[in-house]
């Protein structure tokens, strides 16, 4: 009985449909493959709207005009040429296996089967993977709410500049981050194609690269303070500590060491 209850929602999630519900991006079109895609594009774009809303926000408040370029005087003196030749040599790898990989899914697009760009189609993963990206949608909206009128899209220091220790970022000491890699995850398995993974991963990494110099200009901003938060939260939550990105960091006395804590709650920088 179990089984035959089981059968109708497989055929459905697993049936093959039109493949205008899959933008022709796959070759084999089914209703979880369509809803892994429609996933992929609803996350990407509402992450693109929110950020260019809440930017355009901040400018018609005048909350920007009091902002200036901090990250430019901190980056001039931790970023060495090593880091920089080493950034462009992760680019260039990067933009030549991104291209090759569209070239070879082009040559492959008339296949009926699969190939090595999208081998798979397993319908429960595709499902799992796709609420997974639901969840960081929902997360990343939230981030943005937390972070008020104090999110910054680049590194800079505001005319009224406060850290951020509750909500969200009693987890992670940079949310946003630990969302896109999640959302990289969600990305595999709700398409299990490896081109659009790559695609997003490799830009995931690039953006991780911010991590470092943030920390640098959050400890020059709030001293001890942050010292604490940083021995209390993961930079980027669980399971990411791995990654590295908790270690300690060298780092001069801080000149806003000895201002007084403001017990408003914010945050400038995710």
């Amino acid at each position: 009985r179990k089984r035959r209850q089981g059968i109708p929602l497989k055929m459905f999630l697993n049936d093959e449909i039109g493949s205008q519900w899959c933008f022709g991006l796959t070759w084999r079109c089914t209703p979880s493959e369509a809803i892994g895609i429609w996933s992929v594009v609803l996350f990407y774009s509402t992450l693109v709207v929110v950020t260019i809303g809440h930017s355009i926000a901040q400018n018609r408040n005048g909350i920007s005009d009091g902002a200036t370029a901090y990250h430019r005087t901190t980056t001039t003196s931790t970023t060495g040429t090593d880091d920089e030749v080493l950034l462009l040599c992760s680019l260039l790898i990067y933009f030549f296996t991104l291209t090759a990989g569209m070239l070879l899914w082009a040559l492959k697009s008339g296949d009926n089967g699969p190939n090595l760009i999208h081998p798979l189609q397993i319908w429960q993963i595709q499902l799992i993977g796709s609420f997974l990206l639901i969840v960081c949608l929902v997360l990343f909206v939230v981030v943005h709410i937390d972070l008020g009128k104090n999110w910054s899209p680049q590194p800079e220091k505001k005319a009224q500049h406060e850290l951020v220790t509750g909500g969200i970022y009693r987890y992670a000491r940079h949310p946003m981050y630990a969302i896109f890699l999640w959302a990289g995850i969600g990305t595999l398995m709700s398409t299990l194609n490896f081109v659009i993974t790559w695609c997003v991963f490799g830009l995931v990494f690039i953006t991780l690269r911010r991590i470092e110099t943030e920390e640098r200009i959050l400890f020059e901003l709030f001293g001890e303070e942050y010292v604490e938060y940083r021995k209390r939260v993961s930079a980027l939550g669980f399971p990411w500590g791995c990654l590295g990105y908790d270690r300690e960091i060298s780092v001069t006395t801080p000149r806003t060491q000895r201002r007084q804590p403001n017990p408003r709650n914010y945050h400038a920088i995710v």
